[in-house]
């Protein structure tokens, strides 16, 4: 069987090579509680956009923040409580929710464990997750160190 891989050029001219990626292939960030695996980053979606798969345990999930880039989630395994522009919602396998760049939001996982995929605009969240990683691991060192990384990065933690 003969393949045929094509490069493509976004408007700015920088190309975008395939992206193969195997189970488990793909570099794994620690997150606070959640591990967070990079199946597409910036630098090979010309910044356009990024997609990660997150995997965490009951009770971890960010506290009410908000970013200028769009994050949707796609649920693959357990349970999940969304809050949205203040608005509550469950989500479960098969579930998509999309929370608008500039927009409140957070969740909570409810079950014993969950894990869903992440697609962001821009390269704002791989450049967090990565910060996060490289500077506070887990357990982290106090809030504050978070707070000084979430802000440093472009995030807004609400009241």
């Amino acid at each position: 069987m003969l393949r045929t891989l094509v490069t493509l050029t976004l408007e700015n001219h920088m190309p975008i090579s395939p992206i193969i990626l195997l189970k488990g292939e793909g570099h794994s960030l620690q997150v606070l509680a959640d591990r967070i695996r990079i199946l597409a980053g910036a630098e090979q979606t010309a910044s356009k956009y990024e997609v990660f798969e997150l995997s965490g345990l009951e009770g971890s999930g960010p506290p009410p923040h908000s970013h200028p880039w769009d994050e949707a989630y796609f649920m693959l395994e357990g349970e999940v409580e969304v809050v949205i522009a203040g608005q509550s919602h469950r989500a479960t396998a098969g579930n998509f929710f999309l929370a608008p760049g500039d927009t409140v939001h957070c969740f909570r996982i409810v079950g014993e464990s969950a894990r869903f995929l992440v697609f962001t605009s821009g390269a704002g969240a791989g450049n967090f997750f990565r910060a996060m990683d490289r500077e506070i691991g887990f357990p982290p060192p106090s809030f504050d160190n978070v707070c000084s990384v979430a802000i440093r990065q472009g995030l807004t933690l609400a009241a």
